[in-house]
């Protein structure tokens, strides 16, 4: 679930002018997601290091031809 965390707190990023500059002044991850953690949104160490990663993977899989079956096949 702190993935989704991680997103939302990204989509806070991209729509507050200010909240970037509060970004901007974290020194290190450890800033970062005390930031996050003191405006409610669920983000661990991991999801900064893991999500490029996995975004990665997620557009590997809905382009690959196992990510195209329709939805509710289970074949």
């Amino acid at each position: 679930m702190s993935r989704e965390g991680l997103r939302r707190f990204v989509h806070a990023l991209e729509h507050s002018a200010s909240l970037r500059q509060e970004l901007a002044r974290c020194s290190d991850d450890a800033g970062i997601i005390a930031l996050a953690r003191r405006l409610d949104f669920v983000v661990s160490a991991s999801d900064l290091i893991e999500d490029p990663q996995s975004t990665s993977m997620d557009g590997w899989w809905k382009r690959s031809a196992l990510g195209l079956r329709p939805a509710g096949n289970r074949d």
